[in-house]
């Protein structure tokens, strides 16, 4: 198994809280958003990552290549203040051919997130069933389960709950995930969107479903809000949950 981290963005969203650098740096405790997502990773055996960079990467490449127990493969995507998570998983997709799992870099996340999903049969969404609002990627899924449509302006009326950023996509399905990725980035120009537009246009013909984890905690974090949530509520249920004093220490600072 193989992990792609879309770890590319400058985050203008949370400037405001006063923090700079990448959001996958953001400490918390003894770690950081990135050290949760590749401990939970090689917990479960998972080594091989591709991250796509772009803002501020050498603070990224540095903190990856200190640990020393994962082989990273590097992705540049210069056009982060232009482009979305569409255009850079589209830069990925020369490591799409075979089942990978797939991770937005700003989640701080419970490490049973990953294992429900290589338990799990087929392609798979992490998902949260809670009353969803605007700014959430949503999910409707058939009366069988299977997920149909996925996206932010989805009606949260018509919506079972919101994808978490966190994903496992199989290989029957990546031939057409890469081909529409390209029709989005190549012939629309659609290369400002998030990913999951090109997701949505083939769920149809290739199955896709959910692994529920509502009952595990994790946020995304893109608002000054997020931030003060995953420092107050979110970190001390995770961290407590799997042992912080195990984690390494990644960092001088805390949150």
């Amino acid at each position: 198994m193989h992990a792609i981290l879309l770890a590319a963005g400058r985050g203008r969203r949370l400037e405001a809280s006063g923090w700079l650098d990448p959001k996958c740096l953001l400490p918390f405790r003894e770690t950081t958003i990135l050290d949760n997502m590749l401990d939970a990773l090689v917990m479960h055996g998972v080594t091989d990552v591709t991250l796509v960079v772009g803002y501020r990467q050498e603070l990224i490449r540095a903190a990856v290549e200190a640990r020393g127990d994962v082989r990273a493969s590097w992705i540049e995507n210069l056009d982060y203040e232009t482009t979305n998570t569409i255009n850079s998983l589209w830069r990925a997709r020369a490591f799409m051919r075979d089942a990978f799992l797939y991770f937005n870099a700003d989640v701080l996340f419970h490490h049973e997130v990953v294992a429900r999903l290589l338990a799990a049969p087929g392609s798979r969404l992490a998902v949260d069933h809670k009353r969803c609002a605007e700014e959430e990627v949503k999910i409707v899924q058939s009366e069988a389960g299977r997920v149909m449509e996925i996206g932010k302006k989805l009606d949260p009326a018509r919506c079972s709950g919101e994808f978490i950023g966190i994903a496992k996509f199989e290989s029957e399905m990546n031939e057409a995930f890469i081909a529409s990725l390209g029709r989005h980035n190549l012939e629309l120009g659609n290369t400002n969107l998030f990913f999951e537009a090109a997701l949505h246009d083939i769920v149809g013909e290739h199955p896709l479903f959910e692994v529920d984890v509502s009952d595990l905690p994790a946020i995304e974090i893109d608002f000054p809000d997020d931030l003060t949530q995953a420092r107050e509520q979110v970190a001390p249920l995770i961290l407590g949950a799997e042992g912080g004093a195990d984690q390494k220490a990644k960092g001088p600072h805390s949150l």
